[in-house]
C-alpha cells in the first residue's frame, strides 16, 4: 500500500488531504513533548480516517557511538511508555532507526542496541529496525535480531533487502505534507482500526502509572536490576542519565519504586538497594530476593 513517514504533526485536515492523494498507511514519530512528536489526539484522526499507522522512535541515532546496549535499553523504555500514552495495541512494530551511512565496524554496536530492545519490548511491541541495506543485511544475523524491516533507498546503492517498508523518496510533499514516501506492507506491525476498538486511542493518558518500576544507578548494576525487574513480573526498568542523577520522570511516577544502587531518589513509595560499590548493592539484592 501507499504510505508516508513525516515529522509533521498532522491535523484531520492534513489526514483527509493525505487519504484524498491516495495514502493508506502513515508512519510518526513517538515523543508526545518532542517537535515531531505523536499525540492522541492525532493518532486519532489517522485511525478514525481508516489509514494504517506505523510507530517510529528516532531521537538522534546519526553516528555509531550513539548505539549501545544501555542505550537499546533507554530507548526502549521511551518507546514503551509513549506507545502504551497513545494506546497502541500490543503487538504491532515499533521502528527504532540508524539514521546514517552505518559502516561494517557500527555493526556490532548495533546489534547490541537490538539485544537492548528486545530487553524491554520483547512480550510486548515488535521490534522494528529502520536503515540502509547494509543495516537490514546486518541486523537480520544479529542474535536478537528485529521482527520488523524498514529499508531505506537512502545509502543503499540500488539494493533492496527483504522488508516490510520501503522508504523511495525523501523530502517531497503529498498533499501538501512535507514527507518520505514508502511502500507498505500489510504485515508491517501496522496498527489499524480493526486490531482495536475504536476507542482504544481515547483511553491513552498523559501519566504513566506503573504499578513498580526499577530504577539502576549506572551500567554496573545491570544485572542486579534485571534480577530485581524479573522478580516483579519484568516490569519497567530505568537507568539514570549519570551517577546519582536525576531519574526518568517516567520512573519516579511509579507507585512503588526499586533503586538498584547510588542515592535516594526522595520516591514516596522507595525500595533503596544499595552499597557502597556494586558489590555491595549486589549484596543487597541478593538479601531482597532471599
Amino acid at each position: 500500500m501507499n504510505g508516508i513517514d513525516c515529522a509533521t504533526k498532522l491535523t484531520p485536515a492534513n489526514v483527509q488531504a493525505l487519504k484524498s492523494a491516495g495514502i493508506k498507511a502513515v508512519g510518526r514519530y513517538l515523543g508526545r513533548n518532542l517537535w515531531n512528536g505523536l499525540t492522541v489526539t492525532e493518532a486519532k484522526a489517522i485511525l478514525d480516517a481508516g489509514l494504517a499507522l506505523f510507530l517510529i522512535l528516532e531521537l538522534s541515532p546519526t553516528k555509531s557511538s550513539y548505539f549501545n546496549y544501555l542505550r537499546g535499553i533507554s530507548d526502549a523504555q521511551f518507546a514503551l511508555a509513549e506507545a502504551e500514552y497513545l494506546g497502541a495495541p500490543k503487538g504491532i512494530a515499533i521502528y527504532f532507526t540508524v539514521d546514517y551511512e552505518a559502516q561494517p565496524e557500527d555493526m556490532p554496536a548495533i546489534k547490541e542496541y537490538l539485544r537492548g530492545v528486545h530487553t524491554v519490548l520483547t512480550g510486548k511491541y515488535l521490534v522494528g529496525i529502520y536503515g540502509s541495506y547494509a543495516v537490514m543485511v546486518a541486523a537480520k544475523s544479529a542474535d536478537y535480531p528485529p521482527d520488523r524491516y524498514f529499508q531505506t533507498y537512502a545509502w543503499s546503492y540500488g539494493k533492496q533487502a527483504p522488508n516490510h517498508i520501503y522508504q523511495y523518496s525523501n523530502n517531497v510533499t503529498v498533499a501538501g505534507v512535507a514527507c518520505d514516501k514508502d511502500y507498505v506492507n500489510d504485515d508491517a506491525g501496522l496498527w489499524i482500526v480493526e486490531t482495536t476498538a475504536n476507542t482504544a486511542v481515547e483511553k491513552g493518558s498523559e501519566n504513566m502509572n506503573l504499578e513498580v518500576a526499577v530504577l539502576m544507578d549506572t551500567e554496573e548494576d545491570f544485572w542486579s536490576a534485571i534480577d530485581v525487574s524479573r522478580s516483579n513480573g519484568n516490569c519497567a526498568l530505568f537507568v539514570r542519565p549519570s551517577h546519582n542523577a536525576t531519574p526518568p520522570a517516567d520512573a519516579m511516577k511509579a507507585k512503588h519504586l526499586i533503586t538498584v544502587g547510588g542515592a535516594t531518589t526522595g520516591h514516596p513509595n522507595e525500595t533503596l538497594l544499595s552499597g557502597d560499590d556494586k558489590f555491595g548493592t549486589a549484596a543487597a539484592v541478593k538479601k531482597y530476593l532471599g
